[in-house]
């Protein structure tokens, strides 16, 4: 059994050019959720400063700076492991502010920073949150909520969310013990794969007003081969797993992965299903 939080900032390089355009269908409903929930509990309309943990090429802060009234005395910040991610995000934001040099995303401050360790951020300087798929993905999960914790304001917000399971990931990691039996399979944290766990964990990292919520998801994709070539290719945990293996080996798992894919899907463009969990709590 693999974790995920094995990975380092480098190995999401080729991920980081696809990543934006790969998650927009599959994050938009959960991390409207998210930022429903979160608003909730907090208004961002009153929101001193924001945080974006695990931002990757900024999917949730620019969700946040296009749909909801973020005061213009705001701090804005972001954050990934990954410099490969930060430099997406460092475009978008070029490109946003040329667009519109008022906007607040000429506030947004980004820096490489891993989420169990936010030691350039004060204690209690953010009155909001943000981590979409982060925190099981890392080596300890618990790090980064009691970080989490450690930088939030009294009575701040944090949103966040995991997975329940998604046909893709059962495809990912059939695939690959079909070919190794003994290879390593990427398996969310039982404290992060349902959505009574997961306010346990927040209840521990000692967040009150907790909510906890299933999100059904869809993942379209273009064609057969191009979710072949992504699995296979480009998601990190794989790559890592196949490394060693022969050109052989790594022919048979692409043709397993086709086949598997054509089974859950068997149209032209095609869709996946999922269930991600949201969750949000208050300092």
């Amino acid at each position: 059994m693999g974790n995920i939080g094995d990975t380092k900032g480098d190995d999401w390089e080729a991920m980081a050019k696809i990543y934006k355009q790969l998650t927009v269908g599959v994050s938009h409903r959960p991390i409207a959720v998210i930022l429903e929930k979160v608003n909730a509990l907090q208004p961002f309309s009153e929101a001193t400063s924001i945080h974006d943990n695990g931002c990757g090429p900024g999917a949730i802060i620019s969700r946040i700076i296009k749909e909801y009234p973020v005061p213009s005395s705001a701090t804005l910040t972001a954050s990934d492991f990954s410099s490969h991610m930060i430099d997406q995000l460092k475009q978008t934001k070029e490109e946003e502010t040329k667009a519109d040099p008022k906007s607040a995303w000429s506030r947004l401050e980004v820096s490489v920073q891993d989420a169990m360790d936010l030691n350039s951020i004060p204690d209690e300087s953010r009155s909001h949150v943000t981590a979409g798929w982060v925190y099981f993905m890392t080596a300890d999960p618990m790090k980064c909520l009691t970080e989490s914790y450690r930088v939030l304001k009294p009575n701040g917000v944090l949103g966040l969310s995991s997975w329940k399971d998604s046909q893709w990931m059962t495809i990912s990691n059939n695939g690959v013990t079909a070919v190794r039996a003994d290879a390593k399979t990427i398996e969310i944290p039982r404290e992060w794969k349902s959505a009574e766990a997961i306010a346990e964990e927040l209840k521990k990292a000692k967040f009150r007003d907790i909510d906890s919520v299933e999100v059904h998801v869809d993942m379209t994709f273009d064609s057969h081969d191009a979710l072949v070539e992504l699995l296979s290719e480009k998601m990190p945990h794989i790559k890592q797993t196949t490394k060693d293996w022969s050109e052989n080996e790594k022919k048979q798992l692409k043709q397993i992965f086709g086949d598997m894919i054509k089974e859950a899907s068997p149209s032209e463009p095609g869709r996946m299903t999922g269930t991600a969990l949201v969750a949000v709590g208050r300092k």
